[in-house]
């Protein structure tokens, strides 16, 4: 694998290049196994995402921005298998966790990925559907490897799933997850120590991330004792 801050910080892919790949089999398995292998230039080059302004009612559709520290950010995702990140709004952080979580299920075999948030439904509107806008607005000939999405689940041809469910230790436990994403950790009410420890025991890779929050997420961020 080529880590994030070994490629490109900006995209290289053009509209012509994007035309020419449309009638090219063969480069299109080349940039297909290139996305595979170097998980940045997949995200700057064939990511898109939706940015709402909060100052107007619009929503904007944009190519994910090549900043530096979400470069390191990302690399930080492939390199530490436990990663928390206290965060303010407006980061992306939860587009560029959800792109982590995708990227491991679209590209790789027989990936569990369990993306958990407050609520069930805020885990389907937040999480998984963003995994989903995501893969929709890649070239067609690369996405071909999704097999059906349902409420709070996405699963693909190679046997990865990605997987939303609400708050609470015991709907960790439900299942066998490879990656654990955990959004908006400080505001778990009280289930963060369960969740977190339930993660642990359960995932070779578990990213943690939330806004500024008092209670167990800033007491954890802290390396507060309890």
């Amino acid at each position: 694998m080529i880590l994030p801050l070994q490629s490109d910080l900006k995209p290289v892919i053009t509209g012509v290049v994007f035309d020419a790949l449309m009638n090219d089999v063969n480069a299109q398995r080349v940039e297909y196994r290139r996305c595979q292998i170097e998980p940045w230039y997949w995200l700057v080059n064939y990511v898109w995402t939706k940015r709402k302004d909060e100052n107007v009612e619009s929503t904007t559709v944009e190519r994910f921005p090549a900043d530096d520290y979400l470069q390191f950010i990302f690399d930080m995702c492939f390199r530490e298998k436990h990663l928390a990140i206290d965060k303010s709004r407006q980061m992306r952080m939860t587009w560029i966790m959800m792109a982590f979580g995708l990227y491991w299920a679209e590209f790789h075999e027989n990936e569990e990925v369990i993306c958990q948030t407050k609520k069930e439904d805020i885990a389907d509107s937040e999480l998984v559907k963003r995994a989903l806008f995501i893969f929709e607005q890649q070239p067609i000939w690369m996405r071909q490897s999704i097999v059906a999405n349902s409420f709070n689940k996405l699963s693909f041809q190679n046997g990865s799933v990605i997987r939303g469910i609400p708050s609470g230790g015991d709907q960790i436990r439900s299942y066998n997850p490879t990656r654990y994403l955990g959004d908006e950790c400080g505001f778990l009410e009280g289930e963060f120590d369960e969740c977190k420890s339930a993660a642990l025991a359960c995932c070779k890779d578990v990213k943690l991330f939330s806004s500024a929050q008092a209670g167990e997420w800033e007491d954890f961020i802290n390396d507060v004792a309890a």
